[in-house]
């Protein structure tokens, strides 16, 4: 398996839950799976922020919060912890990745985007012949979106509510 895939659509079309079926759908048939989720933290029924969870060993730490806090990194309401999120995306410097290993990373967004190291990785990991599925922001700007989409190995779908099912399939038939 050496594939890599891009996942990108308007907020809120089920990316992310995209990205859980396809580890249940992986981890039920023992593939290896590294990298990170963003995951909502609700305060009651609202959303405060968002953490990453490590996906191999459920780490969690702060990626942002609502008010006002001590970050000069901001996405709308939302401060970003640049620091800790680099802190905590530096434990897959020392992963020895093999070939039939697969890297997730949910997602390549705005407040991940902020991070240089984060970028750094980003390009490294999709230069190499390790797999990878990936979510994106659809209305990102960034030089790092350009460079992937340009890729000439990377796979891009655009997902929308119409279209989960036959792309969580499409997706599953190719790994």
């Amino acid at each position: 398996m050496n594939i890599k895939i891009l996942i990108t659509g308007p907020p809120r079309c089920g990316k992310s839950t995209l990205i859980v079926k396809l580890i249940e759908y992986l981890s039920n048939r023992q593939i290896s799976v590294y990298g990170f989720l963003t995951p909502e933290v609700k305060g009651g029924i609202n959303r405060i922020g968002f953490d990453i969870l490590n996906i191999k060993t459920k780490e969690r730490e702060e990626l942002a919060r609502k008010g006002d806090l001590k970050t000069k990194f901001r996405v709308g309401n939302y401060y970003v912890f640049i620091e800790k999120f680099e802190k905590f995306i530096s434990n897959f410097d020392n992963i020895t990745f093999q070939q039939e290993d697969l890297i997730i990373i949910d997602e390549i967004g705005k407040m991940e985007l902020f991070s240089k190291k984060f970028q750094e990785f980003i390009i490294r990991i999709f230069g190499s012949n390790l797999s990878i599925i990936a979510t994106i922001g659809l209305t990102i700007k960034h030089p790092i979106k350009d460079h992937l989409i340009n890729l000439p190995d990377v796979e891009i779908f655009n997902l929308n509510s119409q279209n989960f099912q036959s792309t969580l399939q499409k997706i599953i038939s190719m790994l």
